[in-house]
């Protein structure tokens, strides 16, 4: 359902009965529209009461589901405060798709070790646990909470709110907002019928706009990023910085050598697929099949035996998937045995951290 959803959002090869089902789905995107309203002026009149927290807080967000790029984004962002900026970091997230119950506060990762695996904690957030050096994971519901835990327990100088355009309880002083700069809204619906979680204009509460490019490698996404940046910042006046999220390498899993395969089956359970299996295409390796998980989709030991015994039969030498999806193969990876590499690829972001955190307090 959810790979319907995106076609329909997305308007890609949509036949008759594809509108007639788009259409029944206008009502209740009206109806959820007049709910984000309502919600938004309960929190502007203060009858909802956001909380301020002693820390910096920098909000990383977008408007619309799917993936635009958001957690490897995030954790350069993290590295670089850390690094650059030395400042002690947590990342404060929902913990989505993980087993963990979200109404308590999950230490994920102290910023030393990591204390759940990625089934326990969630993809995303085991994923920065293990790529974002010297920062605190936090999960949970109540991000307030979590941002008060992350302050006292890890004297936590500035919180980076995972997904949290649309958290209005939690003040914050940065509010960055990702665009996919090839499907931007969308069908500019609001959900169901759309992808957008609010309407369009309401990115007028960001402070600055990330314009992702996913397809680098592409002439046309470099004219439509600038294309998107221009709309945005004469429609809106906000401030737009483009970034890149180029692959960098295809590594086995289980030796964490790099590797470079000829022909493949490519498999993923995230927002956008397309973008990954483009990404490989590029890279001139035969895709000989494209294998669609639903997103966060929680991997077993059959799945990826399955996905073996299909790419040993089409004559394949390796079997590919992302990065975030490889998190979820490890508690079971050494059990498998086979002469077809099990791989991930990696991808680099290339973002102006500097002109894009230009203004935290150093």
């Amino acid at each position: 359902m959810k790979n319907y959803l995106n076609k329909i959002h997305y308007l890609k090869e949509i036949k008759p009965q594809d509108r007639l089902f788009l259409g029944i789905l206008l009502p209740c995107s009206f109806f959820y529209g007049i709910i984000v309203q309502i919600r938004e002026l309960l929190y502007k009149f203060t009858i909802l009461k956001s909380t301020k927290l002693n820390s910096y807080v920098i909000s990383i967000g977008n408007l619309t589901t799917g993936g635009t790029g958001k957690t490897p984004i995030t954790c350069e962002i993290a590295n670089y405060i850390n690094e650059k900026i030395n400042k002690k970091v947590a990342i404060i997230s929902r913990g989505y798709g993980g087993k963990l119950s979200n109404k308590n506060t999950n230490i994920i990762s102290d910023g030393e070790n990591v204390f759940y695996n990625s089934i326990q904690a969630g993809d995303e957030p085991f994923w920065m646990a293990e790529n974002c050096k010297d920062t605190a994971i936090v999960t949970g519901k109540n991000r307030v909470k979590s941002g008060q835990y992350a302050i006292g327990h890890f004297k936590s100088e500035v919180l980076l709110l995972d997904d949290g355009f649309q958290h209005l309880k939690l003040k914050r002083d940065l509010d960055i907002v990702l665009i996919d700069c090839i499907k931007v809204s969308g069908n500019g619906f609001l959900l169901p019928a759309g992808p957008l979680r609010e309407p369009e204009k309401r990115i007028k509460r960001a402070d600055k706009i990330v314009i992702v490019n996913k397809k680098p490698f592409d002439e046309t996404s470099e004219k439509q990023c600038e294309i998107v940046a221009q709309k945005i910042q004469e429609k809106y006046s906000k401030e737009c910085v483009v970034c890149k999220l180029k692959p960098d390498k295809i590594y086995d899993l289980k030796t964490n050598e790099p590797f470079s395969p000829s022909k493949t089956i490519a498999f993923a359970g995230i927002g956008q697929p397309e973008f990954f299996f483009n990404s490989l295409k590029n890279q001139q390796i035969e895709l000989l099949d494209e294998v669609v998980f639903t997103d966060h989709y929680l991997y077993t030991k059959l799945d990826i035996e399955n996905i073996i015994e299909k790419a040993r039969k089409k004559g394949a030498d390796s079997i590919i998937t992302t990065e975030k999806d490889a998190v979820k193969l490890m508690p079971f990876l050494n059990e498998i045995n086979s002469e077809i590499k099990i791989c991930a690829l990696k991808l680099r972001v290339e973002l102006d951290l500097e002109e894009l955190l230009k203004d935290i307090p150093c």
